[in-house]
């Protein structure tokens, strides 16, 4: 029997007993070590990744073949401890660099080749410390470059500091987008305070968008949002349409307030079901349309009046705290949290009014820190399938709670 008043409790009660996911992979082979990577083959402690081939301890890439110790590239093979690199080829040690083969320990170059040290250069080829050199002569340098001494990287990591401070840099990471504010934003417009960003419109405050592609007007959303569509307050989740709240989710249209949901519509409070489309669901319970509306509404109202802002809150908030209220009308606030000031954009208002949202008690920082919250640390255990029994290798720890399943298990035995 479902009671409005309980639903907190049940709630919780409901998201404990669940079991979870021990590693999220789609897609992908031989990729046990590491989480949510998709559509990978060979590749070991890589986290947030997609379409990757022999990489290691690589993370938020996409596309990397052959690549070590990469963060943030896209479309680089045989690189080395590479950050913010796009179309890269045999390089090592570089920033932001676009369209490069061979180069080294340099920072933002674009269509360069056989580079030592350089930076902010375009269209060059041979060049050490920013001066042109024979062909010769780079590859003698190249012989002597020896990746393993200490010594020689600290004096070329001292040298390229030089450069860094003496040539001036963009002040900001963007390519193709159209009125964004915030960094490394990518195939994008009308952005608010968006951060490592790809194909995102109209949205604000969505981080971590790189596995796919991002979002269309939604609010509040990330890490790793893709394929999202009017979505408010999601984490980890893909392809939804008018959601919010949701953590670990798939497939989803008109749901809220679920975890580990799939190929499912009209849901609200719901855990660990899929392939549910043939009514409304409350607490994983079937009920009628009627039912559905008014105990929604009336649970809705009952977390409002308790100060439950966000999936994070229902989950864990502790309902013995006095309750801050802000009135709707007031644009600039202090977080609830951290005290930090922040403004509400007329554009967030607009869209908290369409989706029937109350406006943030709580910073754009504190938001994203809770959603991240959600998640596991990045530490691998070893413990055994609460299904099959086979040994996992999980970012679950043996003395975690939850029941946890080998990916096999949870997709047999989901709802």
């Amino acid at each position: 029997m479902i009671n409005s008043e309980n639903f907190i409790q049940d709630f919780r009660d409901l998201y404990l007993k669940s079991p979870q996911c021990g590693s999220w992979s789609r897609g992908s082979e031989n990729c046990d070590y590491g989480d949510i990577i998709t559509v990978s083959k060979d590749s070991y402690m890589c986290f947030n990744s997609g379409n990757c081939r022999d990489a290691y301890y690589c993370e938020d890439s996409r596309a990397l073949t052959n690549c070590t110790d990469c963060a943030f590239c896209e479309q680089c093979e045989l690189c080395y401890e590479c950050v913010d690199c796009n179309n890269c080829y045999d390089s090592n040690y570089c920033q932001d660099s676009v369209n490069c083969e061979d180069i080294h320990f340099s920072y933002d170059l674009r269509r360069c080749k056989h580079c030592i040290g350089c930076v902010g250069l375009r269209d060059k080829e041979y060049y050490i410390f920013n001066k042109k050199h024979s062909q010769e002569d780079y590859e003698k340098a190249l012989e002597t470059l020896d990746f393993s001494n200490p010594k020689i990287l600290e004096e070329i990591d001292k040298k390229l500091e030089v450069l860094k401070r003496e040539i001036p840099r963009k002040f900001v990471h963007q390519f193709d987008t159209q009125n964004c504010t915030g960094d490394y934003i990518y195939h994008s417009k009308n952005c608010y305070r968006c951060f490592d960003t790809r194909h995102t419109e109209d949205s604000g405050y969505i981080y971590q968008a790189n596995l796919d592609m991002g979002t269309k007007d939604s609010w509040d959303c990330g890490p790793i949002p893709t394929g999202m569509d009017l979505c408010y307050d999601i984490a980890y989740s893909h392809y939804l349409f008018n959601c919010k709240h949701l953590y670990w989710c798939g497939n989803l249209k008109d749901s809220q307030y679920c975890t580990n949901c799939f190929e499912s519509k009209n849901l609200f409070g719901c855990h660990y079901i899929k392939s549910k489309e043939d009514g409304y669901y409350i607490l994983n319970q079937k009920v009628d349309e009627d039912f559905y509306k008014k105990t929604t509404k009336e649970i809705i109202d009952i977390l409002r009046e308790k100060g439950i802002y966000a999936l994070y809150d229902l989950l864990f908030k502790d309902l013995d705290r006095d309750v801050v209220s802000v009135s709707d009308d007031q644009l600039g606030r202090s977080c609830t949290l951290c005290g930090d000031n922040f403004e509400i954009t007329e554009d967030e208002i607009g869209f908290y009014k369409k989706m029937d949202i109350i406006l943030p008690i709580y910073c754009p920082n504190c938001r994203a820190e809770q959603r991240i919250d959600l998640r596991n640390e990045r530490k691998m255990y070893k413990r055994e399938c609460g299904g099959c029994k086979n040994p996992l290798i999980t970012t679950y720890s043996p003395d975690n709670p939850h029941i946890v399943y080998c990916l096999d298990c949870y997709w047999q035995n989901i709802g």
